[in-house]
This record gives structure tokens, sequence and C-alpha cells, in this order.
């Protein structure tokens, strides 16, 4: 066919991105859509080389379409055409190319029409919604500390542990049983999500990894999975701030907390089918038996904890006491507050 004026005004008004090349493969018309598609204008396109207005990812496409419709026999079928644009914009083609004949059949130059798949951006973005659905709720449930971890290393899922030093709180509410008895359930669940959701807040600024919840208590530790070398400060920062969030919520629920580091397993604990990322040991045991030991609003710690957490920890000492299931007794100390000196994390 032949380029007139009515075919030149038919290109300029297709809704789709219309180019026609002479038979040397220079540009000798482009329509709006496909000056939008390449990110070029008219003038600055028109007597130049198709790959140079193209970019060579894009005219190494067309050069194969060209050969396959040709092959084919049907340059009206349009085909996928995947491509970077000069630009470097990476798009889904539904494009179709063809010769351009005179009226003798002689073949003058090449006609090609695209139109970007709508379709396949749609199924992109809507996949990337899904993806960013799940990473956030992988982020809710375990936390953003395990929760990255599993990201960049796929291989951290798996069942088993390794021994390592930790620091672990044990919080439990203390009124709550009185509180659930008193309250319908619905009440009762708002009530304790609300002082949850304050405790762990505070206990994530302060960095730590929230192990689980249990009911009305709270797990958390810290050097697992990411080590730190001022965990056992920070557990004792994290169980001070978890009392002010407490307090700030309101009086009707308190937590007695529990202190304590030392040597655990730590890793995935259950099977191939459903896994929790926790500590097992001696360590987490004792932290629950203080927590037990702890009243409303106060935080009790070990020893150990009080000796490795560094200077300006106000402390009163509670002498050696007794923890249930243990032979030996502890001794405990209640924590008044840090004063931070120059220098400490």
């Amino acid at each position: 066919m032949s380029i007139d004026a009515l075919a030149r005004t038919l290109i300029q008004s297709a809704p789709s991105a219309v180019v026609t090349l002479d038979s040397k493969g220079n540009i000798t018309m482009l329509n709006a859509h496909a000056q939008q598609l390449l990110d070029c204008n008219l003038e600055a396109a028109l007597g130049r080389p198709y790959r140079e207005v193209f970019g060579e990812s894009l005219a190494h496409r067309l050069l194969g379409l060209f050969m396959r419709s040709t092959r084919e026999g049907d340059s009206t079928k349009p085909h996928l055409v995947r491509a970077s644009l000069p630009n470097g914009r990476r798009v889904d083609l539904r494009a179709s190319t063809g010769p351009i004949r005179t009226d003798t059949g002689e073949v003058v130059g090449v006609l090609f029409v695209a139109d970007e798949d709508q379709a396949t951006d749609e199924a992109v973005a809507g996949q990337a919604a899904v993806t960013e659905r799940l990473r956030a709720a992988l982020h809710r449930y375990l936390g953003d500390n395990i929760a990255s971890i599993v990201e960049q290393r796929p291989s951290f899922i798996g069942v088993g542990g390794i021994r390592q030093d930790v620091s672990v709180i044990h919080a439990d509410i203390r009124g709550y049983t009185t509180v659930a008895e008193a309250l319908p359930p619905e009440e009762t669940a708002m009530l304790l999500l609300k002082y949850h959701g304050r405790a762990v807040e505070a206990l994530q600024r302060e960095g730590a990894t929230l192990d689980r919840f249990i009911g009305d208590s709270v797990l958390a530790m810290w050097n697992a999975p990411s080590p730190r070398q001022d965990h056992v400060r920070a557990a004792l920062r994290g169980a001070l701030a978890l009392q002010s969030a407490s307090r700030a919520v309101g009086q009707e629920l308190a937590y007695g907390i529990g202190v304590h580091t030392g040597q655990a397993v730590v890793g995935n604990v259950g099977n191939e089918s459903f896994l929790n990322y926790t500590a097992v040991g001696d360590t987490v045991n004792v932290a629950a038996r203080l927590q037990a030991a702890a009243a409303a609003g106060e935080v009790i710690c070990t020893e150990q904890v009080l000796l490795a957490a560094g200077e300006g920890i106000r402390s009163v000492s509670l002498g050696a006491i007794e923890v249930k299931g243990r032979r030996d007794r502890v001794q405990a100390h209640r924590i008044e507050g840090i004063t931070e000196a120059e220098g400490l994390p």
C-alpha cells in the first residue's frame, strides 16, 4: 500500500502506536502514540535508522517479528513482544508488522503497530500487591527480626537450633484472670490487645525478638537471631520500657517481669509443617520463675544480669529466692531504673 495523505491522517489518528520505515530501515512516520511509547518526537526521529529510535532490544524484536509475520503470511496477527525501550523501561507489547507495498506490489517499507499489554501490566501489579501483602503479614506474624532473616536467607527455615547466649524476659499480666472473669470475652480481648500492643511497641524499640504470646504472657529475647554485644543491658531497658508503656495505657492491668541471661538452644522448634522460632533451656525457665515472683509493676532479674549489664543499673537486692523446680536458689534483684553513662549504648 502507498503512504498518501489519507494514510498519514489515518496513522496519526490510530489508537495504537504506529511507525513506518523506508526500505533502508529509516523512520518515515511516527504517530503521537508511538512518540509517547518511544519517548521521542517526530522531528528528531524522521530519517534516522530504526535501531537508533527503537533501541537495540526493541529493534531486535522488530526484526524477528517481521520475519515471523513474513513466514506465516499474516501481518495483521499481533504477537507478544517483551523488550526494553531506549529509556530503559521494560514493556510487554501486542505488536504486528508487515511490508508496505506500492500499487504494483513492490515493497518500499515496513509498518509497525503496537499496543502495551495492559492485561500483563495489571497481572504484574496484582502479583506485586499480593507479594507485598504476604511480606507485610510475614513481618506482623514473625516480627521484623525473624521476617527479615527469612527473606534474606531462605535456608534459615528448617527444624533445629544452636546453643548460644541470650537474654530473655518473661512478662505476665497481674490480675488478668480476675478481670477476665468480670468482663465479656470481647471486652477482655480488647483490653489485652491494648496492653500487649503497647508492650510489643516498647520491646521492638529496644530491638527485642518477640518469641510468642501465651495468653496474657509475653516472651522476648535479645542476641538472636542477630547478635548484639549489649543484649543484657538491652533486655533490662526493654523490661523497663514495657512497664512504662503499660502504665501509660491505664491502671486496669500491670506486668510482672523476670529477666535472665545465659545459654539456651535457639532455633526453629516443631516439624516441617509448623515451626516456631524460640529459645529452650534453663535460661528461659529461670526468667519465667522470676516473673512469677515479681509483683505488678516489678522487674526482677538474676545477679548474672546485673553483673553483665554494665554500670548505672539502679537495683535493690532481694537475696536468694527459691525457684520452683530448681534445687539451687537464685540471687535476685529488683530493677529500679537505669542511668545511662557516657559511652554506653
